[in-house]
């Protein structure tokens, strides 16, 4: 069973089109620099973050998935009333990028980083969202996409406007590739969505394993953040939601095990392992916009099983 890439792609275009209020731009106190975070309610919720500089700017993390959200995010952002230093890029998942030329335009001196697998990703349209975007929602969409200008190496610390951001390439997990940015002035931490906060996980890149590593290697990273922001879902405390991503995918994958030992990687078996996950994470979001992800997640996790030397067992 492979990934059905064009219900992928509509759940993101249904979270695209959706009506959908702004919520928030709540803001916390940090280190005396005060965080901001701009989402909105429905389908496919997505964050846009930022953080002041000790400079009087900001750093803004991920721009939105259309340019109707990312309109929204940058009218957010320009009511702090301070110019955008910087913007980083997680992962070139594309609710993370297509607002990058938006706020470019409104910031034209603001530096655009990410990591060389992230620009590729968002380059060579590797999901193939951007044409089929394109096709499917043309008003919604820029023509041309513009691409993170500045690469971080896999350990990189910059110092932009006087805010200390220690950039780390985490390697495949959730997306083909990820980066966390931690703020040791503050103690906040900017995972993209190696962490979601009450959302259901995406499982296509059939890399549960590595993504489990991740979250290892976060905390041994990472010293004292006191505040996690993820891709989705609200900000919290570190310990609550690292934890939260860790339980959520190793439970995930001992429900799938299970049904894979029965009756292995059978459509009737994706659907029961959707149907236990769902039951067991009720409330949870859908942060693609697409009901049956977590029936994607399950396929992608039979797969992960099915490959030579990898199995079930963690």
């Amino acid at each position: 069973m492979r990934l059905d890439r064009r219900s992928l792609l509509t759940g993101f275009l249904t979270a695209a089109a959706a009506s959908a209020l702004p919520v928030g731009h709540a803001v916390a106190q940090g280190g005396g620099l005060r965080t901001g975070r701009y989402t909105y309610e429905g389908l496919g919720t997505v964050n846009t973050h930022w953080v002041e500089t000790p400079g009087g700017g900001l750093v803004v993390v991920d721009v939105q998935r259309d340019l109707t959200h990312a309109r929204e995010a940058l009218a957010a952002v320009r009511a702090t009333g301070r110019p955008v230093r910087a913007i980083l890029v997680t992962h070139g998942h594309p609710d993370h990028y297509v607002g990058l030329g938006l706020f470019k335009e409104a910031f034209p001196a603001a530096e655009t980083w990410s990591s060389p697998t992230t620009r590729d990703t968002i380059r060579d349209d590797t999901y193939g969202f951007n044409a089929f975007m394109r096709r499917a929602a043309p008003g919604d969409f820029p023509d041309r996409l513009l691409l993170p200008e500045r690469m971080l190496a896999p350990e990189q610390t910059v110092e932009i406007d006087g805010l200390t951001v220690v950039a780390r390439e985490m390697g495949k997990a959730e997306a083909n590739s990820a980066s966390a940015f931690y703020l040791p002035q503050t103690g906040d931490l900017y995972v993209g969505d190696l962490v979601l906060h009450r959302m259901h996980g995406l499982f296509v890149e059939e890399a549960t394993t590595e993504w489990l590593a991740a979250l290892d290697r976060l905390a041994v990273l990472f010293s004292g953040p006191r505040v996690v922001h993820p891709g989705h879902g609200a900000s919290g405390p570190t310990a609550e939601l690292l934890g939260g991503q860790r339980d959520y995918i190793v439970t995930a994958r001992a429900i799938a095990a299970d049904e894979f030992a029965r009756s292995g990687g059978t459509e009737e078996a994706r659907v029961r392992v959707a149907r236990r996950v769902t039951e067991r994470f009720a409330g949870y979001g859908f942060p693609a916009g697409l009901p049956d992800l977590v029936g994607l997640s399950a396929a992608g996790l039979f797969r992960e099983f099915d490959r030579p030397g990898r199995g079930p067992a963690r």
